[in-house]
């Protein structure tokens, strides 16, 4: 069954999960391949006990799973589930974002390349169903099944403005 929320707003939805930056670095750290508890603090600066919480949290939404990685005793290690791996395209969007708008060309810390080329990837855009590239004049802002009476009202006053 769904979880219910407050909101009926997907990113309303997803910044009640990932509304703050530790949780971020926490999955950037998961995609990075970092699974035990004090290799993710190291590598962020994180205080344990927001570490802490931020896991479970993360656990409890099913983004990860805890394994136990013990052979003497309980030790565990964290690993995106299906669900967290789903996130990839959100964190290279976050990523390129970042390289091009903070840190500005030639000034990257960090750069996605494709394996087999070594060529820099293609900036993320949305793609139509028929393959081509759509731009934001393209996509329609619809209510879904769920959508509240308020946001029913929003986005029909929203399709009214132009589009600039």
């Amino acid at each position: 069954m769904a979880k219910r929320h407050t909101h009926t707003c997907p990113i309303a939805g997803v910044l009640n999960i990932f509304g703050d930056n530790w949780t971020w670095l926490i999955i950037r750290e998961a995609f990075y391949g970092a699974t035990r508890f004090s290799e993710i603090m190291r590598n962020t600066g994180i205080a344990r006990n927001v570490l802490s919480e931020r896991l479970e949290r993360l656990l409890e939404e099913g983004i990860l799973m805890r394994e136990d990685v013990g052979a003497n005793g309980t030790r565990y290690a964290y690993v995106l589930t299906d669900k967290g791996e789903t996130l990839y395209p959100v964190l290279l969007a976050l990523h390129q974002w970042g390289n091009t708008h903070v840190y500005g060309p030639g000034n990257e810390p960090v750069l996605l390349v494709e394996k087999a080329t070594g060529l820099p990837l293609k900036p993320l855009a949305p793609i139509g169903s028929n393959g081509s590239p759509l731009s934001r004049a393209d996509i329609l802002t619809k209510p879904g099944p769920s959508a509240s009476l308020a946001t029913q009202r929003r986005l029909a006053e929203a399709a009214r403005q132009p589009l600039e």
